[in-house]
């Protein structure tokens, strides 16, 4: 490749690799919260064909609310989670390299809407609040260490 071509094509990849893990790749509203890391969105602005999505959040964890697993600790997970975002406007970060997981539910990193735009990384609320662990599912596009290590 000459090197006025490589000039061009450059930035084109950071521009792609920069948008690939954008934080607003969708935005809605939460309708409804399952259980500490599992909830319904509403979505406003996205490219899915899908109007109402269920999220489970990536690379987490949070103590079971049902089944034969199902504790006091999990209960709280859902009401720390129902408090924060149920009728709420989240930004989404789908996972771009498996999309949704075994149960249908889109894998993604959900950050709170502050004044429009993609603020505080609900993830890591979550795991800094002690209601859920670091857990880093290897197949989807994530690092939980590097969402988690940022302010």
């Amino acid at each position: 490749m000459k090197p006025t071509k490589a000039i061009f094509v450059l930035p084109l990849f950071l521009l792609i690799a920069l948008a690939a893990g954008a934080p607003d790749e969708a935005m809605g509203r939460v309708t409804k919260v399952i259980d500490g890391d599992t909830f319904d969105v509403q979505l406003q602005d996205s490219s899915l064909s899908e109007d109402l999505i269920r999220v489970r959040l990536a690379d987490i964890d949070c103590p079971e609310t049902r089944g034969s697993k199902a504790c006091e600790a999990g209960k709280n997970a859902s009401a720390y989670t129902r408090s924060w975002l149920l009728s709420t406007y989240i930004f989404l970060d789908l996972d771009d390299k498996t999309g949704k997981d075994q149960y249908d539910r889109w894998v993604a990193v959900a950050y709170l809407s502050e004044d429009g735009v993609p603020g505080r990384n609900f993830n890591k609320i979550l795991v800094d609040a002690g209601h859920a662990e670091i857990k880093d599912f290897e197949n989807n596009e994530f690092d939980p260490w590097s969402w988690w290590s940022q302010e």
